[in-house]
């Protein structure tokens, strides 16, 4: 197993399971520890087993990084702060952070400390590296939706500043861009924050979808299958990514040892040019009976395209792989004969095997007695009341396979040249590691030889067969060289020596080298000073979708806001453009949170013609950028899609927007208690949702249309309604044509009172109440 230039990097929901992940093969794993990561409920590690794995790991080659990627309220930074320390003195070698807040704090008090900007950071704009870079980033994790080109053409920005990107390859995606899904803490009880690691996956949910009460269609509407980019790794390769991702630190040892090891094979395959269509197909055949949702995998937005079969379709659990179609069965014989391709692996006794009709499972049984025919397989194990059950011919799947058995060969071990000097009263002995992350890191030791001892001399061959015994040791030797060789004579217990404490030294300097303490800087406190004014209040009127509002657009507003995929189309356009020419109010420019790069011109050109046609009552753009503008606050809104959650987020964003919109997420009462801990300076102003909808989520996929070829689904449609399977929780869809995304609104779960704003402006803010209407 070689090491290869890219990092393959592993998810780890457990101690046991981390060390699998690197014995797979895994360049670097990635865990949590306790509370503040986005998966909750995986078992996570303790910071003792975290140290423990950050040994195992670094004497093996691998990486460990720590996942703090939620959102984290000022009352829990200090805690936030003190695991990423505790944490980075362990051992670990990056930290995945989501908040902004918590980013910029971490590297104000240790700029030593690696961090990563986690996928749910929504780092979507090409423009964000350059000012993510100056508060400590050195990694990107890239968005899911991103297509190939984009891929590159941010691989290359980013390396510009010294960052590093990440890429998801393998794994369960979330159907709403990342970062910008409140769906789970909005829908039902609204307990349940995806941005705080608590996702109850609504998107695996039943809806209906209806327009003007026509059901339109019903079922798993936005829940999209498990992606793969096997078919690709060469691709990513070239785009100059730095690391493949695997998801999945919910998922157990098996499901992790097999994807590992599965990408390692193909990953070692692509760098020496051996990559072969039958390996990738039956590597993919071992995946999919692994785990997947649908019957296949997608590689969502890689090829630059919209792919219509998305979605994981009405059987959202384990999948299976389809062997083939029931032929025959005989009740008596206790057999079921089915078609069967010998591209896929024959079932061994004792997997499952699933018998389904129009994705319903009629049975599932454990395989007996197996008989190979040309074309067929025949089967025992079904209990024949169930055998005389079976009409037609329904699918059989294949639903567990023991596709994974790592030998001793194929465990991940650190690869090691020895060098020995032979005199006559010693060996000397040198162990040098060759490749990887302790490539040159030594480990000496030295034996002495008995000038008494009269046996032979042992052969050179038998030394070195000696010295490479290393079997339990992170180590393998690959060579074994002699500086100087004269005859050794001493007994062979005395070279099982040598081996012991030349492995023993080697994994201290190991040790040694991978260690590293934080250095906490001083930063002087912040001095919180009483607002010598208090702020002013403003109304401002969103309006999502211009479409779905009937009769005059005015509602004694100080600003109004649209949306630009309602600016681009020719009568919305006229229509906006037209009321604001009768009302002498402000505009603002709202972008999508996260929207591909050839919409760049799109927006740029609507930038343009806003402040062509109104000057300065054209007060700027609204998106989720909070980093990416430097410190230009003129012109620019933050959004919601930002996630402020915390002082020291709200803090950072004030000093780069003329404005920013607290996360719908945050409580009036927290929102006003989070305030408090600031210094409001005159121009600070901040957005408040004080009525209507808001957007519980924004996605790249339409399930309007389900990305149908030629789908012209919205233009007569200014929204369509998602309900659940109970008829509860209506929400409302607003596919845009210009793109083929969707944002689905819902009711908030918090709005602000004219007494809250006051409260605010009393704190010497700025206030501006939004209101929304669809």
């Amino acid at each position: 197993m070689t090491m290869s230039p890219i990092e393959l990097l592993a998810p780890a929901g457990s101690l046991d399971i981390l060390k699998s992940a690197v014995d797979a093969g895994a360049d670097a794993v990635y865990a949590g520890v306790g509370v503040f990561n986005a998966r909750m409920n995986a078992s996570n590690l303790t910071e003792d087993e975290l140290r423990d794995g950050c040994l195992y790991a670094h004497r093996r080659g691998s990486k460990v990084y720590l996942t703090l990627n939620t959102l984290i309220n000022s009352s829990e930074m200090d805690e936030a702060v003190n695991i990423a320390s505790y944490s980075y003195d362990a051992g670990v070698d990056g930290i995945l952070v989501q908040d902004i807040g918590l980013a910029v704090k971490l590297h104000e008090l240790y700029p030593s400390i690696p961090l990563h900007a986690s996928t749910q950071m929504n780092v979507f704009s090409e423009d964000q590296f350059a000012e993510l870079a100056s508060i400590g980033i050195r990694r990107v994790v890239l968005p899911r939706e991103l297509s190939l080109d984009e891929i590159k053409r941010r691989c290359k920005i980013a390396s510009e500043y010294g960052i590093e990107t990440e890429v998801f390859v393998h794994g369960a995606v979330c159907v709403c861009y990342s970062g910008l899904c409140l769906y789970s803490s909005m829908n039902k009880s609204g307990t349940r924050s995806g941005n705080r690691g608590m996702c109850a996956q609504p998107c695996r949910q039943q809806y209906s979808l209806s327009f003007d009460g026509i059901d339109l269609k019903k079922g798993h509407l936005i829940s999209p299958k498990d992606r793969s980019a096997l078919r690709y790794i060469s691709s990513l390769i070239e785009a100059g990514v730095s690391s493949l991702k695997i998801e999945g630190r919910m998922r157990d040892r098996s499901y992790v040892t097999t994807v590992v090891d599965s990408y390692r094979r193909i990953i070692d395959a692509s760098n020496d040019g051996s990559v072969s269509r039958g390996e990738i197909r039956k590597i993919e055949n071992d995946l999919l009976i692994n785990f997947n949702r649908g019957g296949s995998f997608t590689s969502q937005y890689l090829t630059g395209h919209k792919p219509d079969d998305m979605l994981s379709g009405e059987y959202v659990g384990k999948y299976g792989l389809r062997l083939g179609k029931i032929t025959r069965t005989d009740k008596k014989q206790g057999i079921i004969e089915f078609t069967f391709n010998s591209e896929y692996p024959v079932p061994s006794k004792g997997d499952y095997l699933s018998i389904r009709e129009n994705d319903n499972e009629l049975f599932s049984f454990p395989v007996g007695k197996i008989h190979e025919a040309p074309g067929k397989l025949v089967i025992k194990g079904l209990h024949p009341d169930s055998i005389a059950a079976i009409k037609g011919s329904p699918d059989v799947y294949l639903m567990n396979h023991d596709t994974v058995k790592l030998g001793k060969n194929n465990i991940r071990k650190t690869p090691v040249k020895i060098v020995l000097t032979v005199s006559d009263n010693a060996v000397e002995a040198e162990a040098i590691v060759t490749e990887g992350i302790n490539k040159d890191v030594t480990g000496n030791y030295e034996i002495l030889l008995d000038s008494g001892f009269d046996g032979k001399a042992v052969p050179r061959d038998r030394i070195i067969e000696q010295l490479s015994k290393t079997g339990d040791t992170p180590y393998r030797v690959t060579e074994v060289v002699f500086d100087k060789y004269e005859d050794v004579h001493c007994p062979i217990s005395l070279i099982n020596e040598l081996r012991r404490g030349l492995t023993d030294d080697l994994t201290s300097s190991i040790d040694y080298e991978r260690e590293h303490t934080c250095i906490r800087e001083f930063v002087a406190p912040k001095r919180k000073e009483e607002p010598s004014n208090a702020g002013t209040i403003k109304t401002l009127y969103y309006f999502p979708s211009v479409r779905a509002v009937k009769g005059d657009l005015r509602r004694d507003s100080d600003i109004y806001a649209f949306s630009l995929y309602d600016l681009v189309i020719k009568d919305n356009r006229e229509r906006i453009y037209g009321f604001m020419e009768n009302n002498k109010t402000s505009i603002i420019l709202v972008l999508p949170d996260a929207y591909h790069d050839k919409l760049n011109d799109v927006v740029n050109r609507a930038d343009r013609e806003l402040k062509e046609n109104f000057k300065d009552r054209y007060l700027g753009i609204m998106d989720s950028r909070v980093t990416g503008l430097g410190n230009c606050r003129s012109g620019h809104f933050l959004s919601a899609g930002a996630n402020l959650f915390n002082a020291d987020s709200i803090g950072f964003a004030l000093s780069r927007s003329q404005a920013v919109t607290l996360s719908y997420e945050l409580s009036p009462d927290e929102a006003i208690e989070t305030l408090k801990g600031l210094y409001a300076g005159k121009d600070d102003t901040v957005i408040i949702h004080s009525g209507g909808p808001i957007a519980w989520m924004q996605s790249d996929f339409c399930p309007l249309g389900a990305h149908r070829k030629g789908c012209k689904e919205c233009y007569d449609r200014p929204y369509t309604t998602l309900s659940d399977s109970d008829g509860h929780n209506e929400c409302k869809v607003i596919s845009h044509s210009a793109d083929c995304s969707c944002s689905i609104y819902g009711n908030a779960k918090y709005t602000y009172s004219d007494k809250n704003a006051e409260e605010i402006a009393d704190q010497g803010f700025n206030v501006i109440q939004m209101f929304t209407e669809i």
